[in-house]
This record gives structure tokens, sequence and C-alpha cells, in this order.
């Protein structure tokens, strides 16, 4: 088959979602020449955004209409960014079809760069930025950070003691411990450590820093039951059982088998052994069942629009197939007006709508669970609409039974908060601009890309903690007054989810114990409420009770 013929192809399936990048290409059996297939792919789909308006203003498909749009991205990117052209044959009838209009495609390529901010090479500002630092996750089931700064700089590294200042990627040949994560190191970008033996053996870990966010703030106690919901392909499994040393248990879910097994794989190479790997849904979990019902703590990272991400292939394809989608409603028409640009923008803003329900619905499920106590929910957008919007839309739901964890608790260091102008109106909670901005306090952001980005993905972070009689003020429901009657309600739920707790694991206690907790339990609802809310006002902690207990045993020393 012709060379660009399968590399069409192989980019129709990409967008219909039918295999991964490199499924198809380094996996294919077909493909002889896997480099180059896999390159050509790589940049064509990299280079899309620039690409796509070229062939949009040139109406090249409405002139030579036996070209097929994905052919002739292919046929555009090495004839207007490859100095060797088209690589095929003169009398090729695509390679003349596209050949005839050269100095027009030229032209428009030109435009293009200069419309979307292009430096060089049609490469857009956002995909320029593409080195990123390379981070590393030192898996601490296996050994500390220092052990593994020192084995680099016997491999003839050099450690910096302090990151660059201003925020840089390190130079060649260094590397530094993060400022923020302790268990991060920071190498140059492009490292490649792929063949390294502590990548190899598991020691190392290649996760992005923002993707370590959600584990770390959610930080579970080494004996809790945790529930992984969109877990594959399990870089954050592995760092909830990394920071609970493979104490307790963790329920991953995934719908994927493929990606499942993916995360089966690299939490075994990661001497994860606290890990039950389920193929379903999270949101079909009985929460009912006997593990389901000691589930203290929920990951939540579920599917989004991805528009953080900047340098990884699956978004590539995501970011492809969404504007594949969008351009078919743009050139089926020769008009190009304003009516079809504004149905395609209107289709991107029923997109996000649709999944910030579907976010909305994933940690409203987590909330059922009996004894949940803290859930973290995370996205790789930068879009308002699943992050402040979902968490506004979550607090108006379940407030006051549920709170956002303050900041004091989430990455309280990391200067980068949300979007106050972001954060909808809550009656009886949020009213004010001071009510908005103590709301976008409590939650993370990450800005893509640099230098005025934060050095990697972009991403979004957002702790819920349930409410319980020992919350203090601040972003707890005691924030607002009239709703201390809700408040009664909220604690007096959570007092018997606790109970009921303290029930199941005293089932074996004899008769005579059972009357003495009995009586204690009676006393303790003839006691008045507002002795709940003193002890809380008296600096007892942030979190509900026994939190602070969860937050020593997950932030031991690294080393």
């Amino acid at each position: 088959m012709n060379f660009y013929k399968q590399a069409a192809d192989i980019l129709d399936r990409l967008g219909k979602k039918e295999g991964s990048i490199k499924g198809l290409t380094l996996g294919n059996a077909e493909v002889t020449d896997k480099k180059r297939m896999y390159a050509v792919i790589c940049e064509t789909l990299k280079h899309n955004t620039t690409l796509s308006l070229v062939l949009q203003e040139s109406k090249l498909l409405v002139l030579e209409k036996k070209l097929t749009r994905s052919l002739a991205l292919l046929l555009l990117h090495d004839l207007l960014m490859q100095s060797r052209g088209i690589q095929a044959s003169d009398a090729w009838p695509m390679k003349q079809a596209v050949m005839r209009h050269k100095a027009r495609l030229k032209a428009e390529f030109v435009k293009a760069k200069i419309k979307v901010g292009a430096k060089k090479d049609g490469l857009i500002e956002g995909e320029e930025e593409l080195l990123l630092p390379r981070y590393v996750r030192v898996n601490l089931l296996m050994k500390t950070p220092q052990q593994v700064i020192d084995a680099f700089i016997a491999d003839g590294w050099t450690f910096l003691p302090e990151p660059p200042s201003p925020p840089a990627p390190p130079p060649a040949n260094t590397f530094h411990r993060d400022e923020h994560l302790d268990f991060m190191l920071v190498f140059p970008p492009k490292s490649d450590l792929h063949l390294h033996p502590l990548y190899v053996s598991g020691v190392l870990i290649l996760q992005d820093k923002a993707s370590c966010f959600p584990a770390a703030i959610l930080a579970p106690p080494k004996n809790a039951y945790v529930i992984d919901g969109c877990a594959a392909p399990g870089n954050k499994t592995s760092q909830l059982a990394m920071g609970m040393g493979n104490g307790g248990k963790i329920i991953a879910c995934d719908l994927d088998l493929r990606r499942l097994n993916i995360l089966k794989r690299l939490t075994t190479k990661a001497g994860c052994t606290n890990i039950t790997a389920l193929n379903t849904s999270f949101l079909t979990l009985d929460t009912t069942t006997p593990d389901n019902s000691k589930v203290s703590h929920i990951l939540l990272d579920p599917s989004c629009s991805g528009s953080g991400i900047i340098n990884r292939l699956d978004h590539l394809v995501d970011a492809y197939a969404e504007e594949q989608e969008q351009a078919t409603i743009l050139e089926t028409t020769t008009t190009g007006g304003a009516a079809e640009r504004a149905a395609a923008e209107e289709k991107k803003k029923e997109r996000l709508l649709s999944l910030g329900e579907f976010q909305v619905e994933c940690v409203s499920k987590a909330m059922t669970f009996p004894n949940v106590r803290k859930i973290s929910y995370s996205t790789c957008s930068i879009y308002a609409e699943e992050n402040e919007h979902v968490v506004t839309t979550l607090l108006k739901k379940h407030w006051p039974t549920w709170k956002l964890t303050p900041r004091s608790k989430v990455l309280p260091t990391w200067h980068r908060r949300g979007y106050p102008s972001e954060v909808c109106d809550i009656p009886g909670l949020v009213s004010t601009d001071e009510d908005r901005a103590k709301i976008a306090d409590c939650v993370v952001r990450a800005v893509p890309g640099g230098p005025d980005g934060d050095l990697m993905n972009g991403f979004f972070v957002a702790c819920f903690e349930r409410v319980g009689k020992n919350s203090l003020p601040g972003l707890s429901p005691v924030w607002k007054g009239p709703s201390i009657g809700g408040i009664k309600r909220a604690h007096e739920e959570a007092d018997e989810a606790d109970d009921t707790t303290t029930e199941a694991a005293t089932e074996g206690s004899s008769p005579a114990k059972k009357k003495k907790k009995n009586k204690k339990k009676k006393k303790k609802k003839n006691t008045v409420d507002e002795a709940g809310d003193s002890a809380s006002a008296a600096g007892r902690g942030v979190g509900g009770e026994g939190d602070e207990v969860e937050g020593d045993e997950a932030s031991g020393d690294d080393e």
C-alpha cells in the first residue's frame, strides 16, 4: 500500500479512536517502515491546528474532491514542513492534486502561522513549549530519594541543591529535587530514562508533576480502604499504594480492560501488593458490600477534555478527533461563514457541559459511600466548566454535609489556586467576592507549559471532606450563620456513620462491653450540639475528627 494512503488510514482510525498511535504504527504488522510512520503521524498531529487552517482557508478539499481530509493533512505537512517535500512519485494523482495549488498553499501557510501565533515551522505557541522538564517519581516502596540521587551522581549527573531561579527546566546533565513534592526528581527535557536500571526495576516512575497532586492531597492513612475510581493506566494508583506503604486496600476501577491490564502490569512492576483491579464502572459499584462500606478515601480523575495536556500522545489524538469532527461542519460548506463557526463552537460548549455533568455524577456517587471521609477530584483541563463550575455545583448539591478541604491541607505552598471569577453563587454559602476568593483558595490549578505557565501539564484538584462535629469554621458550613440547623443535621448523620463503623469493628466484643457502649451512645444523643461546635472552635483541626492522625501517618520523612 502507498505509504501516504496507509498513514491516512491510520489517521482516520485514530480519529475514530480505534487504537493508539503506537499500536497502529510501531505495533502494526502491516506497516513496514514503522519509525517513519510513527514520526509522520506524530508530527502531523502536533501541527494539526496550523495545517487544518491552511486546509480550510485554501479550500483544497473543495477544489480537489478526490483528496480526503487525512491524506491532505499528511501531504500538506510534508510539502510545507519537510525540506524533502512529498516523498512520492510525481505521477501520483494525489500528489499532483496538491502540487497544483503549491503557491496558494504556501501563502496560506504564512497567514496561518501569523493567525495562530506560530513562531517557527507552523508550530503554534502552545505546541512550541513542549520542552517541559522530565519529572520522575521515586518509588518509596523500593528506595529513598537520597539513594536515587546518589545513584545518579555516581552515573555522572550533577545534583543541584536548589531548583533554577526563576523557574526553568534544569540544564543538561543536571537534576534537582522538586520543591513541592519530596519524592519527585526533576531532569532536563527529553531525558530518556526508559533503559535506566532504576526505571526498568520499578524504582523510577515517569509521571508528570501535576499528575502527582491528587494522591498527595488525598493522603490516605496506611490502613485505609481506598477507591481509585478512574484508575488506568495506574500511576496515581501506585502513588497511593506508595503513600500507604502497601497497607490497607486499594480498589482500582476502570471500564477499559486494555488499560486496566496496563495498570496491573505497571503496579506489579512498582511492587504494589494492596491493589485489587476491577474491570467495571465506578458508577455501578455497590456501596454496601463489606469492602466498599469500609472505604474512607476516594480518588477521582474522571474523563475530561484533556485541554491541559501538552506533551502526551493520547491528547494529540483526542484533539485531532475533536477538530476533525468540527472541521466537517466547516468544510462541507463553501461559505465558511459565521453560522458554521458558531455551530462548531456551540458543539464544543455542549461537550464541556456534558463532561461537567458526568464529573458531578462521579463525585456525587463517591459521596454516597457510607464511611467515606475524603474525596479528591481532579482533571487535566483548563476549562472552568470542568473545574470551578463542577466544584460549585457539588457544593450546591451536597453542602452542608460536605465541604472543601482548606488550603492548609491542599498543597499550601503551591502558589496557583482557583479562579474566583469562575466560582458561582451558592445560596447561604457564596454571595460575595470574599466568599468566592475563599472557595478558589481551597483548590489547586496548574497552568500548562512555560515560561508563564508552571512547567507541567495543566491540572486542577479539589478535595472534599465530610463534615463532622469537630470541624472548624472557615470553609466549613458554620462559615454562614443561618445554616446552623443544617449543620446540626449533617453532624448527626456523620456521628451515626462513625457509630456504625465502630459497631462493625466491635462485633466480636462481649455483651457487657456492648451494653456499656449503648449507654454511651444514649448519653451522646442527649448532649447539646453546641458543645461539639464549641470544641471545634477551640482549635482542634480543620478536618473531621481523625484527619489530623491521617495527616501524620501519611506525611512521614521520605528518606
